[in-house]
C-alpha cells in the first residue's frame, strides 16, 4: 500500500511546488504591473497638472487682456485691481510649469520664450495704462502699428501656448494607452494564475483525501488560502475599477471639449464682438464663463482625488507658522482688497506634506476672505494649543491616550447656522448659489479627507451672523 501512495504524495508534493511557483510568479508578475500601472498613473496626473496650469495661465492671460481692454474703455480702477491679480497669477503658474518640466527641455524653452512674450505684452499694457492716467483716454496713443503689434503678440502668446498643450497632449496619450494597456493586463494575468491554482489546488485535494488522511487539514488550509486569494483579487478588481475611473475622469477626452469651447468662444470674440446683436455678447461671456466654471471644476475633483495620496516617504515634520506665512504672501493682494487683519499665534511642528497643510489653510483663509461680512474688515486668528482628554473623546477616530493639538481658525464673517456644521465637509455642499459666493463647494471635503489621512479631526463652530471657528486636533510629532 505504501508504494501505492508514494506516486501519489509525490504528485501532491509537484503540484504544491507548481502552485507555489506560480503564486511566486503571479505576486511578482501582480506587483511588477500594479508598480507600472502606479508609475503610468503618475505619469498621467503629471501630464494633466502640466495641462491644467497651462489652460489656468491661458485664462490668466485672456482675463488681463479683458481687464485692460475694460480699464481703456472705462477708466475703472477695478479693471486695474484684476489686472494687477491676473499679472501675479499668470506668474505663479510660469513657475509651476518651468518646475513640472524640469524634464522636458523642449517644455522648458517653450516656456521661457512664453515669459519672455507675456512680459512684452505686460511692458506694453503698462505703457498703456500710464499713457491712460496721465491722458484719461487712450487718444492719440492708439495707432494701427500698435494694434498690429499688439495682435501679434497675442497671436503669438496663444500659438505657443497651443505648442505646449500639443506636446503635453502628446504625452499625454502615450501615457495613457501605456497605463491602460497594464490595467488591462492585470486582471488576465491575476486571473490565469488563479484558475491554474485553484486547478491545481483541487487536484491536490482529491489526491490528499484518497491516499492521506493527514494531509485533509492541509487540503483545508488550501482551501482557505484561495477563498484569501479570491477576496484578494475581488479587491484589486475593485481597485483597477476606481483607477480606471479616476483615469477616465482625468483623462483628455474631459478637458478637451472645453478647451475647443473656450477657443471657439475666443475666437467669436475677437473676430465678432462688434457684429453681435441683442444679448448675443452677453451669451457669449457666459458660454466662456460657464466653460471657466467647468474647467474650476475638474481641476477641484482631482486636487479632492489626489488629497491625502502622498507617499510616505514625502512625509516629514512640518512648521505650520512657516508654512501659513508663506501662503499669507501669496494672498497679500486679496488680504489687502479685503482690508484684512489676520494675526498667527504660535503654531506647532506637525507631522505630514507641508503642500497639503499650506492647501488646507490656504482653503480656510480662503473661505474666511469669501464669506466676510460686506463693510466689516474681516479679522482672521490662527491659534494653537495641547488638547484637552476631554476634547479628544469626543471623536471616536482619535486615540484617548495620545497627544494632540488644538488649532483654531477664526472669523468675524457671516457664520452658517449650528446644522449645518458637518454637511459644509460634504463634496458640492454648499450653503450660498453659486451668484452669490464663487467656488465649487469642494474646498473642505479636501481639508477634511487631508486632516483625517493625517491622523487628525476638523470640525466646524459658528453661529450665523457671529463668525466661524474651524478647528484642527492633530497628533504631536516626535520631531
Amino acid at each position: 500500500m505504501k508504494n501505492e501512495q508514494n506516486p501519489s504524495i509525490r504528485q501532491v508534493k509537484i503540484y504544491s511546488i507548481v502552485t507555489l511557483i506560480l503564486i511566486i510568479l503571479g505576486s511578482g508578475l501582480s506587483y511588477w504591473t500594479a508598480g507600472r500601472i502606479e508609475f503610468y498613473s503618475d505619469a498621467v496626473m503629471h501630464t494633466t497638472e502640466v495641462l491644467q496650469r497651462t489652460d489656468q495661465l491661458y485664462s490668466s492671460i485672456l482675463e488681463r487682456e479683458t481687464n485692460i481692454r475694460g480699464y481703456g474703455l472705462t477708466g475703472n480702477e477695478e479693471f486695474l485691481t484684476n489686472y494687477h491679480q491676473s499679472n501675479v497669477d499668470a506668474e505663479l503658474l510660469l513657475s509651476q510649469l518651468q518646475a513640472l518640466t524640469m524634464d522636458n527641455a523642449q517644455q522648458q524653452n517653450n516656456i521661457e520664450e512664453l515669459r519672455g512674450l507675456i512680459n512684452t505684452r505686460v511692458r506694453t499694457f503698462d505703457a498703456t495704462i500710464e499713457y491712460m492716467k496721465e491722458h484719461r483716454n487712450l487718444i492719440g496713443f492708439i495707432d494701427p502699428i500698435k494694434i498690429n503689434n499688439a495682435l501679434g503678440g497675442y497671436r503669438m502668446i496663444k500659438q505657443l501656448v497651443l505648442e505646449i498643450n500639443e506636446i503635453e497632449n502628446k504625452l499625454f496619450k502615450e501615457r495613457n494607452q501605456s497605463l491602460f494597456n497594464n490595467i488591462n493586463a492585470l486582471p488576465f494575468i491575476v486571473g490565469l494564475i488563479s484558475i491554474f491554482s485553484i486547478t491545481i489546488g483541487l487536484v491536490t485535494f482529491f489526491s490528499i483525501y484518497q491516499y492521506n488522511k493527514t494531509q485533509q487539514v492541509a487540503s483545508k488550509e488550501i482551501t482557505l488560502y484561495q477563498e484569501k486569494l479570491r477576496d484578494q483579487i475581488k479587491l484589486l478588481d475593485d481597485s483597477n475599477k476606481e483607477l480606471e475611473s479616476f483615469a477616465y475622469v482625468a483623462s483628455h477626452d474631459l478637458q478637451e471639449p472645453l478647451r475647443k469651447i473656450t477657443a471657439f468662444s475666443d475666437l467669436l470674440n475677437e473676430q465678432y464682438k462688434d457684429k453681435l446683436e441683442g444679448d448675443g455678447d452677453l451669451y457669449l461671456s457666459r458660454i466662456t464663463a460657464a466653460a471657466v466654471r467647468m474647467r474650476l471644476l475638474i481641476t477641484d475633483l482631482l486636487d479632492y482625488s489626489r488629497a491625502g495620496r502622498i507617499d510616505d516617504e514625502k512625509i516629514k515634520s512640518v512648521k505650520l507658522y512657516k508654512v501659513i506665512s508663506e501662503m499669507l504672501e501669496d494672498f497679500e493682494i486679496a488680504i489687502k482688497d479685503k482690508s484684512a487683519n489676520i494675526t498667527l499665534g504660535k503654531l506647532p511642528k506637525v507631522r505630514g506634506s507641508g503642500t497639503e497643510y499650506r492647501q488646507v489653510f490656504q482653503n480656510l483663509i480662503s473661505n474666511s476672505l469669501k464669506f466676510s461680512k460686506p463693510g466689516v474688515n474681516p479679522e482672521i486668528s490662527i491659534t494653537s494649543e495641547k488638547a484637552s482628554q476631554e476634547l479628544i473623546g469626543k471623536h471616536s477616530s482619535l486615540n484617548i491616550n495620545g497627544n494632540y493639538h488644538w488649532i483654531k481658525v477664526s472669523d468675524n464673517g457671516i457664520g452658517f447656522e449650528k446644522q449645518h456644521a458637518d454637511r459644509i465637509f460634504s463634496i458640492f455642499q454648499r450653503l450660498h448659489g453659486k451668484k452669490e459666493y464663487e467656488g465649487t463647494g469642494i474646498g473642505l471635503s479636501i481639508s477634511r479627507k487631508i486632516i483625517e489621512k493625517n491622523g487628525g479631526v476638523i470640525f466646524a463652530e459658528s453661529s450665523l451672523g457671529k463668525g466661524s471657528t474651524f478647528n484642527i486636533i492633530l497628533p504631536f510629532t516626535n520631531t
